[in-house]
């Protein structure tokens, strides 16, 4: 009957579920963090994802300045479990604004990355920051505070105390650790698609826009997800948003927004630190540290 080859029709379209990963990278501090990507968070989503019929293919649309990068590894990890569990789907990638430093990171999570043209991509490196709140204090409010500790190094990271020659190695020993990692986790996702550039590029913490990054085999092309979709499982593929809905699903791509403007306002898109590096923390304090930004 007619009905029965619509339904037998329908049974064959393929579904590509889309998860938006937009704002700073970092654990979450509430029970619900606005526009902030964290483990958390993107566990139930990718569940809910490779759990649809049909399932073709995950579509990560990434629109993120970088952050924790623990949380980043986190995640990739979580995604690659996933797809080999279900047959190793593919993973796309489709960079909007940026992926830089820790949301490239995410972006290694795909098999296959996009990226419109004029996209932020790349700033591969770590970033820690430490600001000597002592000094500002006793020159500005001419207070003096006092950090008493048991275990010498104890609070080797804090904001009352100028660095240390101690401090500062131990924040290099990190810092090469965590730059080590994001390292690996490029070359295992991109693999011979790096184009034999010298690791004093590549490696560096710069950014470029798409057609140098695809020049270099940091992404695959330049192309909107609906495009690459249809091009790839035929224009009757379904895509299905999985993601927060009502007020959780305006404030969370609200705040991630206002994120991503207030980190590259912050630190000005083309400084070495880059915007993404910038989403470390929240500039608040740093928790009793430096903030660790990948």
């Amino acid at each position: 009957s007619e009905m029965q080859r619509f339904k037998d029709a329908l049974s064959r379209v393929p579904v590509v579920p889309v998860i938006k990963l937009y704002g700073k990278i970092a654990a979450p501090t509430s029970g619900y963090s606005r526009g902030v990507i964290n483990y958390q968070s993107v566990k139930p989503l990718l569940a809910k994802a490779f759990k649809q019929r049909r399932l073709a293919a995950l579509a990560l649309r990434i629109n993120s300045p970088g952050g924790w990068p623990a949380q980043c590894d986190l995640i990739r990890n979580e995604i690659n479990r996933l797809s080999a569990e279900h047959g190793n789907i593919p993973v796309l990638a489709f960079i909007e604004d940026m992926a830089a430093s820790g949301g490239y990171y995410l972006a290694c999570s795909a098999s296959e990355i996009y990226a419109n043209r004029h996209s932020l991509i790349g700033s591969i490196g770590a970033l820690a920051v430490h600001a000597d709140l002592q000094t500002a204090l006793k020159e500005r409010a001419s207070l003096a505070l006092t950090l008493h500790r048991a275990g010498k190094r104890k609070a080797i990271f804090n904001n009352l105390e100028a660095a240390s020659p101690e401090s500062l190695k131990f924040t290099n020993y990190m810092l090469q650790g965590i730059h080590a990692g994001f390292i690996d986790v490029v070359k295992s996702s991109r693999g011979d698609r790096l184009k034999g550039a010298p690791e004093s590029e590549l490696f560096e913490g710069d950014i470029w826009l798409a057609d140098k990054a695809q020049q270099l085999g940091l992404i695959d092309g330049v192309g909107d997800l609906e495009d690459v979709i249809a091009k790839k499982f035929g224009r009757s593929a379904r895509l299905v948003d999985i993601g927060p809905r009502g007020w959780a699903k305006f404030a969370s791509g609200a705040a991630g927004a206002c994120d991503i403007l207030q980190a590259a306002a912050a630190g000005g898109l083309w400084s070495s630190a880059a915007a993404g590096d910038l989403a470390a923390g929240d500039g608040s304090g740093f928790r009793g540290g430096p903030p660790l930004a990948a």
